[in-house]
């Protein structure tokens, strides 16, 4: 079999370019795959399971060297009945367990941190404000059996009140949990957010019942999106390792289509760290 020809150009398949996280994600892999001499294809999936099929099959694209897929429905079956097998890298916690190269976070251990981190600054009744039953979300999922593991490791308040469900990731469910908490009277002294731009929305929220960030609730955030530096009070996040996320999603998908067909390659499962960056919604 002989090697095709290279084209240069990376297909990103990412699920929403509206949210900050991914955009941002875009962004970085745009400029490090330019240093190397690549240029991306950015496909938006919403995450819709016939879009990330097609993107994964090829379907409507260029040709292209590889492709570095951010999943939201897709499944190891679809993945291993590619029409157009080639250098894959997985990004993201969706798909765990595969014969597929992935990068990511852990995001149960990040929202253990951001838990953990709002107990180390005395609060007791922390809230958790992001679980999507009604369109399950994984890292949302693993986000919250996290902020579960920590209440139990903690011995914080453990009260089904203090979880508000959320209908999309964004400011607007962000403002209407944490006002629907505190119309419920529920007594919180803490929030983590599942994402930055829940927590958004959180604060506005609290300011309008009153609530004083931090004195009174004090505020987390997951993703440290800039936007995160320039609220106010500035919103303390977890912060994954961007640069590591993306360089070693490039570097492994380069190591694949150096390879020659047939080669033998180890599938690489690679989890990168994220740290909580202290910011004003905790200083108390």
């Amino acid at each position: 079999m002989h090697r095709k020809e290279r084209t240069g150009i990376v297909a990103l398949a990412v699920p929403d370019l509206e949210e900050p996280y991914f955009a941002e994600l875009t962004a970085l892999l745009v400029r490090r795959a330019d240093e190397r001499g690549l240029s991306i294809l950015i496909q938006q999936t919403a995450g819709d399971h016939e879009r990330e099929v097609d993107v994964a099959n090829g379907i409507g694209l260029p040709p292209t060297d590889g492709l570095i897929h951010i999943p939201r429905a897709l499944s190891v079956a679809d993945l291993t009945r590619r029409t157009s097998p080639g250098p894959l890298v997985l990004l993201g916690e969706h798909i765990l367990v595969s014969p597929f190269t992935h990068v990511t976070i852990d995001n149960r251990a990040a929202s253990y941190a951001a838990t953990a981190h709002l107990a180390s600054v005395g609060c007791r009744r922390v809230a958790f404000v992001g679980p999507r039953d009604a369109r399950p979300s994984d890292a949302a999922d693993r986000r919250y059996a996290g902020y579960r593991e920590a209440v139990a490791a903690l011995g914080i308040a453990d009260d089904p009140d203090l979880v508000a469900q959320v209908e999309s990731f964004t400011p607007a469910e962000g403002r209407r949990a944490v006002r629907d908490l505190l119309a419920r009277g529920v007594e919180l002294d803490g929030i983590v957010c599942s994402n930055d731009s829940v927590a958004f929305g959180a604060l506005p929220a609290l300011h309008e019942a009153g609530r004083r960030v931090p004195q009174d609730v004090a505020v987390v955030g997951i993703d440290d999106v800039r936007g995160a530096q320039f609220t106010t009070p500035s919103l303390t996040s977890v912060s994954p390792d961007k640069e590591a996320l993306v360089e070693r999603a490039l570097s492994e998908l380069e190591r694949q289509i150096a390879t020659p067909p047939g080669g033998n390659l180890p599938v690489q499962h690679v989890v990168v760290d994220a740290r909580v960056v202290p910011r004003a919604s905790t200083a108390r």
